[in-house]
């Protein structure tokens, strides 16, 4: 299908729709980081704003990057083009390209993070996992695959604390979901899926005889991003680039 310049507004409206702003975390700030309007054929998806990917959207004429993670965390006091950041969000300014993050509304959106994590381990889902602030945060599983979710998990790269025990249910929050541990011990699940995971949760997920699971926090939340690109495919005649923005390194 031909592609055809679309408004960055109306692309933004129905991400909007998908993860409403108002579901966030107080301490966040989804939402615009710099908003310019105009018109694009063309969007980038990464979970981080970082120099390369702006560069990138540059040389490719877009005019839109929508990322998970916010560009801009708090307020910040002056642009300094000697520095990181400001000379990012003026690059983007004198380019005219938009950045929207789209963080913890998409978290809990049920076209989000957790629904894309669930679909990539391809686990059925049972019920609700836990409440943030303002909703319901991840998803509890039903392990319909026997001792195969290892090898599943093993595959997209996951971290094993705690014991090797048969899994018949589970929870999974993408991204940084220890905070919720307790809930897991409660409901007497057997395995977490999660990011972030510390030496001393992997002692903890031992003492209570739970398989924790830490695909990190990129691992864990990068699925959202293929679910993004086919939603905005669906809905517009644009093409959308998923760029890896992992800052693991290997020699």
């Amino acid at each position: 299908m031909k592609k055809s310049m679309t408004s960055t507004e109306k692309i933004i409206e129905y991400i909007r729709k998908i993860a409403p702003e108002q579901y966030q975390e107080e301490w966040d700030n989804s939402g615009y980081q710099v908003r310019i309007k105009n018109e694009t054929e063309k969007v980038i998806l990464c979970m981080d704003v970082t120099d390369k990917v702006i560069d990138h959207a540059v040389e490719s004429g877009v005019k839109l990057i929508i990322s998970h993670h916010p560009m801009i965390f708090t307020g910040i006091k002056r642009i300094d083009e000697d520095s990181y950041l400001g000379k990012n969000i003026i690059k983007l300014i004198e380019n005219k390209i938009s950045v929207y993050s789209s963080h913890t509304s998409l978290d809990v959106s049920d076209k989000g993070v957790n629904v894309a994590l669930a679909e990539a381990l391809g686990l059925p889902i049972v019920e609700n996992f836990a409440m943030t602030d303002s909703t319901t945060i991840g998803y509890v599983l039903e392990n319909n695959i026997g001792d195969e979710i290892y090898e599943r998990l093993n595959a997209l790269g996951a971290i094993f604390y705690g014991k090797k025990v048969p899994v018949e249910r589970l929870a999974i929050v993408g991204g940084s979901g220890m905070s919720y541990f307790d809930e897991v011990v409660s409901r007497g699940l057997n395995m977490y899926i999660t990011g972030d995971v510390k030496h001393h949760d992997g002692q903890r997920a031992y003492e209570d005889n739970i398989s924790l699971v830490d695909l990190t926090h990129y691992g864990s939340e990068k699925f959202a991003l293929d679910k993004l690109k086919e939603l905005l495919e669906e809905k517009f005649t644009i093409d959308v680039e998923i760029i890896d923005t992992n800052f693991k390194f290997y020699i």
